[in-house]
């Protein structure tokens, strides 16, 4: 059907730190003030953090207003930390991208 291409959590970091003059490289972690940063690093983690989580829950209520029967399956390097944050009911599977690519080489080596 199609699908959507977003920046991750690591690529939002590393683009807030090289392409500004000041702010500071910033890892994961959860920010030490919740929703409102009260440092730089807090508003850098809540502005990347929530910004994600918020995407994504946008995405989930608009497709689900479309496909009623819609099962969302997180995944990626991240999939863990966001699978806590979300509202919405997700199956997450760290190992989904391999079990599918083991799938269609066991498909295509029995034909």
């Amino acid at each position: 059907l199609g699908g959507n291409i977003s920046p991750g959590i690591q690529m939002r970091f590393k683009a807030l730190h090289q392409q500004t003059a000041n702010l500071p490289f910033v890892e994961l972690q959860e920010p030490k003030s919740l929703f409102l940063g009260k440092s730089t690093t807090d508003a850098i983690l809540n502005g990347v953090l929530n910004g994600v989580v918020f995407e994504i829950e946008e995405y989930i209520s608009r497709y689900k207003s479309e496909y009623m029967d819609l099962t969302v399956i997180l995944t990626g390097g991240n999939q863990q930390y966001l699978s806590t944050k979300l509202k919405s009911s997700i199956f997450a599977d760290s190992t989904f991208q391999l079990k599918g690519l083991q799938a269609i080489l066991v498909n295509l080596l029995n034909d």
